[in-house]
């Protein structure tokens, strides 16, 4: 009976760390677990700040090509008004000089 009383005592304390072993086992998990999500976490946030730098540095960029070709387009639209500005004179100043001529030509025909 005493070789019986001791193999169940072996068995009690090989069980016992067993238990212990399976419980270690899952709070080792749970700790794991845990450790993940925050790593994971810290990368969504990495990348959630990393969206927002590279939208932010998107829209500046956006803003100043715009102003640029603002700038561009209200140039030529200057040089386009001065332009047609420059060929009106032109052609008031033709158009005063065929009167004036078409005037002489007449006047000389009536001589």
């Amino acid at each position: 009976m005493a070789p019986l009383q001791e193999k169940l005592k072996a068995f009690n304390a090989v069980k016992l760390i067993c238990d212990q072993t399976a419980e270690h086992i899952k709070s080792q998990a749970q700790h794991t677990e845990r450790q993940i999500k925050m790593e994971f976490e810290k990368l969504q946030q990495f990348l959630k700040d990393e969206e927002a730098a590279r939208i932010t540095a998107l829209r500046e960029e956006e803003e100043q090509k715009s102003q640029m070709m603002k700038e561009k387009i209200e140039k030529m639209t200057e040089e386009i008004s001065s332009l047609s500005e420059q060929i009106r004179a032109i052609e008031q100043e033709l158009g005063a000089e065929d009167l004036s001529f078409l005037q002489s030509y007449k006047d000389s025909q009536n001589r």
